[in-house]
């Protein structure tokens, strides 16, 4: 169904807009939806060049301002959607197109990322209050509730943590977004003019050790007890974890191919990281990290005896 979508999208322009306009429209209430839009622009950025994304990205704000007056009458949604997913994807498009590496893609991404972190404490003299004044009216709703179960004091404490991690957490998903619609819309490129070429690509995928530094680093001063001095950091470290995430599932698609193991150890992985994504996410980076001097891909394929 995916590669009927795909390859409907190709035929034109207009079709392709369409597709992301209705995608967008569907993540309204599935936010999901959002990566499959996301994997549209990259599709048609890859395949018909940067220009013709461009126009993409263009007919697409179009007809999404369009639906957005008729079903939703707000048609500053698509302003939000412009800025925050349809650019950032077709500038991390071009960037893959132009460099032909996947990593440098994710890269640029992940730098993007950690701008959002850094011109959000530009914008704002106190991100943390900013936020904790967004989440504390929600907070005091769901302290009303029957079924909840701190005081407020407690709740007070949960509002405080979360609104020291938003910016990290906003950041890390704008990421996350991007790099999914890219791996995605690099898949389907495979699929329909490359069969096989993106596994290969995937399974190949290496961030150097440059960036594994930085990732170190931060992941150490982050954990000292400094205080707020070091809260910007605090907030790009997530942005690092998810590419890195990223990179820890590249070597773990690797290792099972190499080692000619079953379609099952990879559908375990992904479900130990839907139901325990924290620790996943933790350990899949420390893998990816340590990939980098390591080399885990290479170790030699073990006998069955």
């Amino acid at each position: 169904m995916l590669q009927s979508l795909a390859q409907f999208t190709m035929q034109g322009r207009w079709q392709a807009a369409g597709v992301i306009a209705l995608l967008s429209v569907a993540a309204l209430m599935l936010p999901p939806f959002s990566y499959l839009a996301s994997g549209v622009i990259v599709l048609f950025t890859l395949r018909m060049g940067p220009k013709e994304g461009m126009k993409v990205v263009v007919a697409t704000t179009a007809l999404f301002t369009l639906l957005a007056v008729l079903l939703l009458d707000k048609i500053f949604i698509s302003g939000l959607f412009l800025i925050s997913s349809w650019l950032p994807i077709f500038g991390a498009s071009w960037v893959l197109g132009y460099t032909r590496s996947l990593a440098m893609s994710l890269l640029a991404t992940t730098g993007l990322g950690i701008v959002v972190v850094l011109g959000t404490y530009l914008v704002l003299p106190d991100p943390v209050l900013w936020w904790q004044q967004l989440i504390a009216p929600l907070a005091e709703t769901l302290a009303q509730q029957p079924g909840w179960q701190f005081d407020q004091a407690q709740t007070q404490a949960i509002v405080l943590n979360l609104s020291g991690m938003m910016t990290g957490l906003m950041a890390a998903g704008l990421s996350l977004n991007i790099m999914l619609g890219l791996l995605i819309g690099r898949s389907w490129q495979a699929k329909l003019y490359n069969p096989g070429g993106f596994a290969s690509e995937f399974q190949q995928l290496k961030l150097g050790k440059s960036v594994a530094i930085l990732t170190i680093v931060m992941m150490v001063v982050t954990a000292l007890p400094l205080g707020d001095s070091v809260a910007i950091l605090r907030a790009c470290l997530p942005v690092l974890l998810v590419v890195f995430t990223l990179q820890g599932l590249s070597v773990v698609h690797a290792i099972v191919k190499q080692q000619q193991r079953q379609s099952f150890w990879l559908v375990a992985v992904y479900v130990l990281l839907l139901v325990m994504m924290p620790q996943m996410a933790v350990l899949l980076t420390i893998i990816g990290v340590l990939e980098q001097w390591f080399n885990f891909r290479r170790l030699p394929v073990g006998s069955d005896e």
